[in-house]
């Protein structure tokens, strides 16, 4: 059966955010929940649906996807139909769950799935209200929050689910929903709330046992150790003291956890006052105007922090494996404290293999995907050095559990990872080259594919070198196509900011930064027309040179969590690597009448003058950053896979490259058109003085320069425009002091 109809049970918080997720991912949905109102029967449906769709911050990737989404209730909706899946998101009471499933298995198909979101009751007291044919369908479905962001979704078969029922749900929610699946046990907590609650429960147990403050605890178990830089109790904050509590709570109840759950008197202090964290406005932090404040159990009162004076601090670097030796050899009292979190969390993470999970890798997916920490207990403990910490548990603790003591190994090999995709290094045949800033390999025996591997995959001069070199390559050679990617959270954040201040500051702009512009034009212009196909696989923000890369690729997969901007001006900048050129040519070289031609060019002239940045992959295409012919995927684990295979059925259906092209430039009328706009905004002070200088450069790029309307240009001139635009803000004391402000203080600067 193939997943495309849905309808979930719930429109609260979490049963909204499924629901849109679902929408985005092209199912048809069905959201229902109580009868509260007999005069408005749909009333609790109907308030999600609004929120769901709502025009300003909207749910959905697209609007237009809206008629999708139905809403209803239980009563008059719940009717004999052809839904594939159900998922139930109601209120976390067994009794009203029961009732629920009872009236849904009266009316499913007789193949249909059935779905729970619960996190924290057991999944076989949900399934005795299954009947035995109806129970085999029926399983855990649990949704990290927020469900769009969050990677981890946690399968939880019950003792009678079909094993082809856990596998069908598996593959739908990794190719669809585009998450990262862990097959848990139904026990308390199922795998990432219950070891990561217990591994906060004790570090903020130890923290109070060995006289460590708040902010110390967090400053110790941040990104030194691998884990969120709000430290444990921002992290607590920030997602809800009530729910560690109900996880620990429960867990106290089961003997053999009792030990490793402890009470601890800041939590049930803060949690007895309702303080919970953001969502109640102050927790174990509160905000004070622009004040950060921390709790103090002693005055019982807010306080303002004390800078963390501890030893170890001062020899972490950004260094992850480098920080665990350091621990591993620490005999300071920080040192010590993360020893022990570190110790107990390898401990108790290996007691729930194969208690929780079948695997330690899904104890590591768990914590990554759930808690995002960089890397999974077992990571971690490869990372320090399998073999010494191993025996220095063993001394410290006693016996360690059976299927440790037979572990010689480090439990990943080399290149190993968490990953269930498969590995883009399984498509290369052989290294072309390794550099700074690109590394080029073979895959797939004649296909290239180029690595952005700059600092922050920042788009360097070196890196448009290499990119000329390899499309050399790719057309000279007996290779079919090309992909580019890069590693990491984000595709690329655009250029080197701080190479644009010394150039300001020696005087050197035009001598430093004006070669590297034709060269950025060079390298773009070859991609864009080079004579076999080229796809570039995006994820995360594709900012500034970083979005120009993305414009002048024939064709991109993208993944839906993508983020596309030009916002050079917000350090007083505008595009110079052709993003603007690129723009112009997309739409002056289409067949719009001129009216249209000239409302689609202040569009872009607004997005460039503030900076905009597409909240998703869909936006991005309405906002003309990507096309009809790019490919959005869900998935973000297989860009590069869907990448080289879409570059491989290019190269097997006549390419033709795209054609160099001249067309009308808008010319002087355009530019009076944004001039009136733009002191529209200005004397609305809805922009500065300085906003209004650099968006009239870029309007004045985007008309083809001070020329009659419809005087014949090229891509060519217009990218001279940008250079010129660009080398004469760069010289610009304001725009100097808009990039010292935002290298210092990683904000923008309206001045």
């Amino acid at each position: 059966m193939t997943i495309r109809k849905a309808t979930v049970l719930g429109a609260g918080t979490m049963g909204s955010q499924i629901a849109a997720l679902l929408v985005n991912a092209g199912l048809k949905v069905k959201l229902l929940d109580i009868v509260i109102d007999e005069k408005d029967p749909n009333k609790i449906s109907k308030k999600a649906y609004e929120i769901i769709t709502d025009k300003k911050r909207p749910l959905l990737f697209d609007l237009e996807t809206a008629s999708n989404l139905s809403y209803g209730n239980f009563n008059d909706d719940l009717n004999e139909d052809d839904t594939d899946i159900y998922i139930e998101a109601v209120k976390e009471e067994l009794d009203i769950k029961h009732q629920v499933w009872k009236q849904v298995t009266k009316v499913a198909k007789d193949d249909a799935i059935f779905a729970t979101n619960t996190s924290g009751i057991p999944i076989e007291a949900i399934a005795k209200v299954f009947e035995a044919g109806a129970k085999e369908r029926f399983l855990g479905v649990h949704f990290f929050n927020p469900p769009r962001i969050m990677k981890l979704v946690e399968i939880i078969p019950n003792a009678s689910t079909s094993d082809s029922v856990v596998e069908q749900t598996q593959c739908f929610v990794e190719d669809v929903l585009g998450k990262g699946v862990v097959v848990a046990n139904d026990v308390p907590g199922f795998v990432a709330n219950r070891v990561g609650t217990q591994t906060m429960n004790d570090v903020m147990y130890r923290g109070e046992e060995q006289g460590l403050s708040i902010v110390e605890v967090d400053a110790l178990t941040g990104r030194s150790i691998g884990r969120p830089g709000t430290g444990t109790y921002g992290l607590s904050d920030l997602v809800g003291l009530d729910i560690a509590v109900t996880v620990i709570k429960g867990l106290q109840q089961v003997p053999e956890e009792k030990p490793y759950f402890k009470d601890t008197k800041l939590a049930e202090t803060l949690y007895e006052q309702g303080a919970l964290g953001r969502k109640t406005k102050q927790g174990f932090y509160k905000k004070d105007k622009k004040k950060k404040l921390v709790f103090d159990i002693n005055k019982n009162d807010y306080i303002e922090p004390e800078m963390p004076q501890l030893e170890i601090l001062s020899k972490f670097k950004k260094d992850l494996e480098a920080n665990l030796d350091v621990i591993f050899n620490a005999e300071d009292k920080g040192g010590k404290f993360l020893w022990e979190t570190l110790r107990n969390n390898f401990y108790y993470s290996a007691i729930n293999v194969p208690k929780a999970a079948a695997d330690f890798k899904d104890i590591d997916r768990a914590l990554v995907w759930g808690f995002n920490w960089k890397k999974g207990p077992f990571q971690l403990w490869d990372l320090m050095g399998f073999e010494r910490v191993k025996d220095r548990m063993k001394a410290e603790l006693g016996e360690l559990p059976e299927w440790i003591e037979k572990q010689t190994e480090p439990f990943y090999k080399d290149g190993e990872s968490i990953e269930r995709m498969t590995p883009i290094s399984a498509f290369v045949d052989r290294e072309i080259w390794n550099r700074e800033d690109s590394s080029l390999s073979v895959a797939n025996k004649d296909q290239l594919l180029l690595k952005i591997q700059s600092k922050n995959n920042i788009i360097s001069d070196n890196f448009a070198n290499d990119l000329i070199e390899s499309i050399d390559l790719l057309e000279r050679e007996d290779y079919t196509s090309m992909v580019l990617y890069a590693d990491g959270n984000n595709f690329s954040v655009g250029a080197n900011l701080n190479l644009m201040k010394l150039a300001h500051e020696q005087n050197s702009v035009e001598k430093s930064v004006g070669p590297a512009i034709d060269n950025l034009h060079e390298s773009f212009g070859r991609m864009k027309y080079a004579l076999k196909p080229i796809v570039t696989a995006i994820q995360g923000r594709a900012l500034g040179g970083g979005c120009e890369v993305v414009l002048h690729s024939p064709y991109v997969v993208a993944s839906s969590e993508t983020y596309i901007g030009l916002v050079e001006t917000g350090v007083g900048l505008l595009p110079s690597g052709g993003g603007l050129a690129e723009f112009t040519d997309r739409i002056l070289r289409s067949n719009h009448k001129n009216d249209d031609k000239q409302e689609s060019i202040i569009k872009v002239l607004m997005n460039v003058g503030l900076a905009k940045v597409s909240t998703n992959a869909y936006e991005a295409r309405r906002l003309g950053y990507l096309r009809e012919t790019d490919t959005i995927i869900f998935n973000k684990d297989k860009r590069v896979e869907v990448a080289l295979n879409k570059a491989r059925f290019l190269s097997e259906t006549n390419y033709i490259p795209k054609p160099k092209a001249q067309y009308y430039a808008l010319g002087r009328d355009f530019k009076a058109l944004a001039q009136a706009q733009l002191d529209a905004q200005r004397v609305g002070h809805f922009i500065s003085d300085y906003d209004y200088e650099i968006t009239m450069k870029v309007a004045h790029i985007l008309s083809g320069g001070d020329l009659p309307r419809n005087t014949l240009v090229n891509q060519r001139y217009i990218q001279l425009l940008e250079r010129e635009g660009f080398l004469s803000l760069l010289n610009n004391k304001k725009t100097y002091d808009r990039i010292t402000h935002m290298l210092e203080k990683g904000k923008p600067l309206r001045n």
